[in-house]
């Protein structure tokens, strides 16, 4: 896989932490990255683009992460995209239902970049 065509897009309320995941993506060299504030934001770029990751928060207003997880899996067109779930909670209930709605991978938060970038790797093979 071509990190440098790689289109990642990275969903958090939080500004800050976006900037840190897109600094993670970009020292990996995985440069093509587009940002959501919101699971609402986050579904309609999936809906106009494809990509080849996501890494969404958990916690966020309007749409959750599980909730955008859940359309996703259920597009026949991004079924099988890899999606791994950030969240700050990290108990056995919250990662059994990221697990059952179809995560590819989980990170709980705070994290470091090389616990990211070992889940990209995994994930993308």
């Amino acid at each position: 896989m071509d990190l440098k065509t790689l289109r990642v897009l990275v969903v958090d309320d939080m500004s800050s932490m976006r900037m840190m995941i897109k600094a993670v993506l970009r020292e990996m060299g995985i440069l093509l990255v587009q940002e959501a504030g919101d699971g609402d934001r986050a579904l309609e770029l999936l809906d106009a683009q494809p990509f080849g990751l996501v890494v969404c928060d958990w916690d966020m207003p309007n749409i959750d992460g599980l909730a955008v997880l859940q359309q996703v899996r259920a597009e026949p067109r991004t079924r099988t995209l890899p999606f791994i779930m950030l969240t700050a909670n990290a108990a056995r209930d919250h990662v059994s239902r990221a697990i059952e709605a179809g995560v590819s991978d989980y990170l709980a938060k705070p994290f470091k970049p090389i616990d990211l970038m070992e889940k990209i790797k995994r994930v993308m093979g």
